[in-house]
């Protein structure tokens, strides 16, 4: 170990720019680790490398930007696909892309940052030695795990690429995600790297270096604990029910241009009605699927209820308008579901909006310099109402999440509500084109599945649209930018999941134990 310690030393050591590159790169890689890659054991090599660099940054600001230039990097390289929105009407806003790109990681990165540099400088009394690295790497996890925690709600709240979904491929590590969730997943995924980079700091004794161990010891034990689950899985259907999920595969640029909107719908219809070994009995189509007010087009919904299976119904994407008595109209993104007589039988209106691409905030001060366009080419989409689960003929009770609602573990289900049979998330991610941002978001809307125990059924107009299992497994699916459809059945509901119960509290509660317990042995150990 005499060589890896000299190396590790040596970067321990590191100082001005080759010290911030190297945090940079590591953060970076650690995005490898995300959908579509996937590459989980940069998981362990990025966060190990960042636990041990920060266990040499002392409690100042040195380690506040350990972190920070850490997860810059990190964020910089796996949300770079958002600048790809501003070229869909690149002469326009071309030039506003470096602002996703390299101005909003600015303040993501305070999240994580902000959270290991505090729960460091509050609970890390402890100085050299072998304890007080444990301590240190223990606090470090804690401390980010509440960062990320806050990320996810602070300011409307941005959960994207947590460090559990480097695991939404592998369905063995995903069931955790069902007692834990996806912050708890992140926690236990940093424990174990603070395990490999304790048994792997230069100067450990070969028996802290085994001790080490067990916390990867203990992440693998919990991995087998999910496989045994997927091994006694429930593998049964709903029956009578036959889907049928409609992926056009729309270029953005072409979606509301008003001479191809008839084509775009003639396509749909055609891709609804081609023939299949088994006849579906709903139809399924993604978010603003329907490029006409549908609810104001009577003739349009007769003619679409031709189309709807005996019993089911078609379920589709639209924007809805209405207007208060003084005239002023609000507007909405929705799902309506379509009888065979063309009725509406439900709406919903999303009710988390995305700031900057349904709504501007602060539209009175940005509007000088040009900005309000952003949003809804300068309308702003209005929030719909709380509600239960949509009631559907011949489907379980329905959780409808428009586009990035799927990203938000605790909003699935307020509390109150009567739970869903099924998630339903409708979505457009063909600003994105083909990069990594739509498989991201898949990951993420996979984990809801397993938080919740619920299936999920997917329908995004460039992809990627699927069916998954309550264990995260898909059951069918179509890729990126493909144009077809998915036709299978719907997994049964599982009954509720310990997460359905506790929610983030477990992981955050353990998170501020580390704290706590820390400032006692620190404070017993200045009186001694």
């Amino acid at each position: 170990m005499s060589r890896i310690d000299g190396v590790i030393g040596r970067l321990q050591r590191l100082s001005g720019w080759r010290r911030h590159a190297l945090l940079l790169l590591l953060g970076a890689l650690l995005a490898a680790a995300q959908a579509p890659l996937y590459v989980w054991p940069l998981a362990f090599v990025t966060l190990g490398g960042l636990l041990l660099l920060d266990a040499a940054a002392g409690r100042g600001w040195r380690s506040f930007f350990t972190t920070y230039l850490f997860a810059y990097g990190y964020f910089v390289a796996g949300l770079y696909w958002m600048g790809i929105a501003f070229f869909v009407d690149a002469a326009r806003y071309a030039w506003l892309s470096p602002l996703p790109v390299l101005g909003l990681p600015l303040l993501l990165a305070a999240f994580p940052a902000g959270g290991v540099w505090l729960a460091c400088r509050i609970g890390g009394r402890h100085r050299g030695g072998g304890h007080g690295a444990v301590w240190r790497m223990l606090l470090a996890a804690a401390g980010w795990t509440i960062g990320e925690w806050l990320r996810s709600h602070v300011l409307t709240g941005f959960p994207w690429n947590l460090v559990g979904y480097v695991w939404a491929d592998h369905p063995a590590v995903m069931q955790m995600a069902s007692v834990i969730g996806s912050h708890g997943l992140d926690l236990v995924t940093l424990l174990a790297a603070a395990g490999f980079a304790l048994a792997l700091r230069p100067g450990a004794a070969r028996r802290a270096r085994f001790a080490a161990l067990l916390l990867p010891a203990g992440f693998a034990l919990a991995v087998l604990g999910g496989a045994l689950r997927l091994a006694a899985a429930n593998h049964d259907m709903v029956p009578g029910v036959w889907l049928r999920l409609v992926q056009p595969s729309i270029a953005q640029t072409a979606k509301w241009q008003d001479e191809l909107r008839q084509r775009h719908l003639q396509q749909q219809v055609a891709l609804s009605i081609q023939p299949a070994e088994r006849t579906p009995t709903h139809i399924i189509w993604a978010e603003t699927a329907i490029p006409y007010l549908i609810d104001e087009a009577g003739t349009l919904r007769q003619a679409l209820g031709h189309i709807v299976p005996p019993g089911g119904a078609l379920i589709a994407g639209a924007i809805r308008r209405s207007f208060d008595a003084a005239g002023h109209m609000t507007v909405y993104n929705s799902l309506f579901a379509l009888n065979g007589t063309g009725t509406i039988a439900s709406v919903y209106d999303k009710v988390h909006l995305v700031p900057f691409g349904e709504y501007l905030p602060l539209r009175d001060w940005l509007h000088p310099l040009g900005l309000d366009a952003l949003a809804a080419s300068g309308i702003d989409f209005s929030p719909g109402a709380e509600s239960g689960p949509l009631a559907i003929a011949g489907l379980p009770p329905v959780r409808p999440l428009i586009c990035y609602e799927a990203i938000f573990p605790d909003e699935i289900a307020p509390a109150g509500q009567m739970r869903a049979g099924v998630l339903l998330n409708i979505t457009n991610d063909a600003w994105f084109g083909r990069s990594s941002g739509p498989y991201q978001h898949f990951a993420s809307a996979r984990m809801r599945a397993v938080e919740q125990g619920l299936p999920l059924v997917r329908d995004a107009n460039t992809g990627i649209s699927a069916i998954v299992d309550p264990y995260g497994r898909i059951v069918a699916s179509l890729g990126l930018d493909r144009i077809g459809v998915v036709d299978g059945p719907l997994p049964v509901a599982l009954p509720p999941t310990l997460y359905v119960r506790w929610g983030d509290i477990p992981a955050i509660l353990f998170s501020l134990l580390v704290i706590f317990v820390n400032i006692v042995i620190g404070r017993r150990r200045i009186k001694d």
